[in-house]
């Protein structure tokens, strides 16, 4: 009798490392509970990663970025933004960089970052940057589109992935921010990057996210982005077909993002749709992805004291819900102020939804409004 038993048991183990492998090479796995696979994107290397559960299935979704946002706030400023606006965001997210810009080493993947959102029941966001600190630093040559290509940060990229895989959790994760912007060491056209041809960049998105899969890092949801800004009504026929060559694919993109903003200091720029309207438009002619306004801000104008509040409510309430109906997340970028080093005499300016009463109340409205209490959490 004991031999069966022993037999039958030696069988179930067998079965248990076929299956998961992953939990007996690390064994902090054995004690952490099972990722439900229903609510676990779909990551193939012939199929998109996207995973329907976490895109909302009515309502829009309302995140933020929270910049004091970091592992020693333990949390701290998502809550003072949640008592101050009233209600708690459906996704927040942070930035990290590749290298630390003193040592230059690699930064490992700290799921401290990611925690402070999700013990709170917000899905969780990295913005990945392909840089040595600060990716609007000129010269990074080590962050081209062939340098990601040549394989030089592969190990980086497969140990992220690793970690990334054994976290388990879902979050969602924007690699190459605003490609189409040449401010980044990865944005197309960037000053000494050679970053010209289309394909090189598609090549290493790709790149990027087979690695993701094949460590079976089934919990990322990649998001692609553009600065909407870049075009409008007046140059997409001569830069469409860039932005369109620059798409890896709906296989390996789950949400699509744009990013947009509105300086009424300096420009009063109008209504949100302006920024928007022209790439969402053309980007829906070879996208089926959920699209999500990724960043979105405005300041405040001097000479109106309602402008900023106006634009929240005419854009959030009656814009998006009317004129963008596949935006399935929208983040407002809470950022404090806004600096450009090479106009000295700019005044700094705030992003912050609290920048005036006027606005925070306005935004207060957003939150409380039927329109936005999508969820991305099941």
């Amino acid at each position: 009798m004991l031999k069966y038993l022993l037999i039958s048991f030696g069988l179930l183990v067998s079965v248990f490392i076929l299956l998961y492998p992953k939990r007996l090479l690390h064994p902090l796995n054995l004690i952490r509970p099972f990722q439900n696979n229903s609510s676990v994107p779909n990551t193939n290397n012939s199929q998109s990663s996207n995973n329907p559960s976490v895109i909302p299935s009515s309502g829009i979704a309302l995140g933020v970025y929270e910049p004091a946002s970091d592992p020693f706030s333990h949390g701290t400023a998502i809550d003072q933004y949640v008592a101050e606006v009233g209600k708690k965001p459906a996704f927040a997210w942070f930035s990290v960089r590749w290298e630390n810009p003193t040592t230059g080493a690699y930064q490992k993947f700290d799921p401290r970052l990611l925690d402070q959102f999700r013990t709170r029941g917000i899905m969780p966001g990295i913005n990945w940057d392909a840089s040595k600190g600060s990716p609007l630093t000129k010269g990074q040559t080590d962050f081209s589109w062939a340098a990601i290509n040549s394989g030089k940060h592969d190990d980086y990229i497969t140990q992220t992935a690793q970690a990334v895989a054994d976290y388990h959790y879902p979050f969602i994760m924007r690699v190459f921010a605003e490609v189409d912007g040449p401010w980044y060491p990865w944005g197309y056209n960037a000053e000494g990057q050679g970053n010209t041809n289309p394909a090189d960049f598609v090549t290493a998105w790709k790149h990027v996210v087979d690695i993701f899969r094949k460590e079976g890092a089934t919990n990322v949801q990649f998001a692609w982005c553009l600065a909407a800004s870049v075009i409008d009504s007046n140059t997409i026929n001569q830069y469409g077909d860039i932005l369109k060559r620059l798409y890896p694919g709906d296989d390996y993109v789950d949400w699509v993002a744009l990013d947009g903003y509105s300086n009424l200091a300096s420009t009063n720029k109008g209504a949100l749709q302006n920024d928007f309207q022209p790439t969402y438009n053309f980007i829906k002619t070879f996208t089926h992805r959920p699209i999500s306004f990724y960043e979105v801000g405005a300041v405040e104008n001097p000479n109106d004291p309602m402008a900023k509040a106006n634009w929240i409510t005419q854009g959030f309430l009656t814009a998006i819900p009317t004129l963008f109906p596949d935006v399935k997340l929208v983040n407002w970028f809470n950022g404090p102020s806004d600096y450009n080093p090479t106009k000295p005499n700019r005044p700094t300016v705030s992003w912050a939804v609290d920048s005036s009463q006027n606005s925070l109340n306005a935004w207060k409205q957003v939150v409380a409004s039927p329109l936005y209490q999508g969820s991305l959490l099941k």
